[in-house]
Parts: C-alpha cells; sequence; structure tokens
C-alpha cells in the first residue's frame, strides 16, 4: 500500500531535519509511539502502539536510516511485530524537505506491507488507519513548531 502528500511547516529545513534525525524528538509527533532510541549511526528501536477499530495493536519496531541528504532528503526503513498477534509490517519511507521562505515543505511518500494477521484486516481499514495517523504526525509536527519546548 502506497501513501504520498505534502506538509508545510513554520520551520526552518534545519530544525526540521533535526526533529526528522532525533528519535526522542521524533516519538513526541508520530502518533502512538511510546519510546524509540537510537542503537547506532543508522539504527532505531520504537515500541509503537496503534489503535485500529476496536483493537489496539502494540509493536516493537526497528528502524534502519538507509541513505540521507541532510537537510534534504532522508530514506529509512521500519519493520515491526505486534507483541499480541501474529504478522508483521514493513514500512519504507522517502521523506524530502525544501525551504519556502521561513518555513518548510515536506514532501513523504511510504509504501507500507503487511503480513499475517496485520494482513487479513483488510486494506480498507489499515488504509483509512494510515492515512488519519499520517494525517495526526502532520498535526503533531505542525504544532511542535508552532509551540516549542
Amino acid at each position: 500500500m502506497k501513501l504520498q502528500g505534502t506538509v508545510m511547516v513554520n520551520a526552518p529545513q534545519a530544525r526540521v531535519w533535526q526533529v526528522l534525525i532525533d528519535p526522542v524528538q521524533l516519538c513526541k509527533v508520530i502518533p502512538g509511539c511510546e519510546e524509540a532510541r537510537q542503537l547506532d549511526a543508522t539504527h532505531y528501536e520504537a515500541v509503537l502502539s496503534v489503535k485500529v477499530q476496536f483493537m489496539t495493536i502494540r509493536s516493537q519496531a526497528k528502524g534502519t536510516l538507509l541513505e540521507t541528504d541532510a537537510p534534504h532528503h532522508m530514506m529509512g526503513e521500519l519493520v515491526g511485530e505486534p507483541t499480541a498477534m501474529a504478522g508483521a509490517f514493513r514500512a519504507r519511507v522517502i521523506i524530502d524537505l525544501a525551504p519556502v521562505n521561513d518555513a518548510t515543505s515536506i514532501r513523504y511518500a511510504m509504501d507500507l506491507t503487511l503480513l499475517g494477521r496485520l494482513a487479513s484486516m483488510g486494506e480498507a481499514i489499515v488504509r483509512s488507519t494510515s492515512k488519519q495517523l499520517t494525517r495526526q504526525f502532520a498535526e503533531n509536527l505542525a504544532t511542535l513548531f508552532r509551540n516549542p519546548s
């Protein structure tokens, strides 16, 4: 399943880049991210909890930063397994940042693959949830830059 879009945030490109490469800051804006940490220069791990219709799916995930061109472009992959059901997911994400005056345009593309019971939930449900989470991520990111801490 492929998802893509563009988000405009009121922050300079370098600041947006810093948030996207810092797992603690990034976890604050990813819906359902309970914790995240960096293992080395390109590897991360996280605990994610996502509500899908009538259930919450909690997953252990490992991320790999596959390519970067700071502060313009990154590509990463997130692979995870739910803790209470059979299945797995893999998401490959490409993010491109472009300055627009004092703001930053964030263009993203995600290719999401589900396996096992996750895949059996149906593409319509998963697509709807993914779009909702993507919208929430964009709103959280915009809010972070409106109210920096």
